[in-house]
């Protein structure tokens, strides 16, 4: 009898246990679950703040670079619109040429007075001179609005935005306008040296590796401020099923421990105010976005070196 108690009790202590053991366990499902939701809207949030902080860091990148861009565009709009006014007075000269010579042929003859009025206006309004010269002027003109053009597409096309789809692209003419875009940045103080091959398609967003090539170009030429001989160094090759693009210089280099908080949010070595720590960060999140990677190599007073891998495929 004392058996069957014990047993009795033995079993409705080990079914509360099991009772408290399958509630905690309902507990914490539920609370694993709702967990588990929280953290999905919050990386749904975090990624539509690097979506917006991309967006505003692209803009502001652009900014920096309105001055520059101004300074181009300005520059073959000056002789346009100095072209431009040249021939308004040159047509203004035709004008009265051809008002003249109308009038006299409606006399049907020149007198001596006439020949001589004809002969002044061909002397005073350097008539002989203008037609030679329309010729040189017209081509100057085409020159600017070609170079006008030309800006243009290579600004829209640098700033051009694909949101999340992936189209092929060519990398290589990606870099040759953000080089472009640069122009006025890079200036004739640094020297350029490219070795860029042709390139397979990239299935990519054409936009954001433009934002990553911008980066660091503008890193690089930041990095050159006091050197000498500036220079930076980019390549691009193919190999295997893989793209590989380097950007070098020969600037003031970082030593090992900032190297290693680089691509780290909000981490700069720029005065308060000169840098948002943001730059990097973007790069390396665009890299990862389209299942490649991006290394660095520098030293103090030697340089620096990126490295961005991407497979031709793009993103699965």
């Amino acid at each position: 009898m004392s058996q069957d108690i014990a047993y009795q009790e033995a079993y409705r202590r080990e079914k509360k246990a099991r009772r408290e053991a399958e509630q905690l366990l309902e507990d914490k499902s539920r609370e694993l679950f709702k967990l588990n939701n929280e953290l999905l809207n919050t990386n749904d949030r975090l990624k539509e703040q690097q979506s917006l902080m991309l967006r505003n860091e692209k803009l502001a990148t652009l900014g920096t670079l309105s001055a520059g861009i101004a300074h181009e565009i300005n520059n073959p709009l000056a002789f346009v619109l100095s072209n431009m006014e040249s021939l308004r007075r040159y047509i203004h000269s035709y004008n009265a040429l051809l008002k003249l010579n109308r009038q006299w042929q409606e006399q049907q003859n020149l007198s001596p007075s006439q020949s001589d009025q004809l002969q002044t206006l061909l002397d005073e309004q350097d008539l002989i001179f203008i037609q030679e010269d329309t010729e040189e002027l017209l081509t100057d003109t085409e020159e600017g609005l070609i170079r006008l053009r030309d800006i243009v597409q290579n600004l829209r096309h640098f700033s051009h935005s694909q949101g999340s789809e992936r189209v092929k692209a060519d990398l290589a003419a990606g870099l040759n306008s953000t080089l472009k875009i640069l122009q006025s940045e890079l200036n004739d103080s640094i020297a350029v040296n490219c070795m860029i091959d042709s390139l397979p398609l990239v299935e990519c967003n054409p936009g954001e590796l433009n934002q990553v090539f911008l980066n660091l170009l503008i890193n690089a030429k930041q990095a050159l401020e006091y050197n000498q001989n500036p220079q930076i160094f980019i390549s691009a090759t193919s190999q295997d099923d893989v793209i590989i693009i380097r950007i070098k210089d020969n600037g003031s280099g970082m030593d090992e421990q900032v190297c290693k908080k680089i691509f780290d949010p909000f981490f700069t070595t720029k005065p308060v105010g000169q840098g948002t720590g943001m730059g990097l960060s973007i790069v390396y999140g665009i890299i990862k976005d389209h299942n490649g990677t991006i290394n660095v190599k520098s030293a103090q007073g030697k340089g620096t070196c990126f490295e961005i891998s991407l497979p031709i495929a793009g993103t699965s």
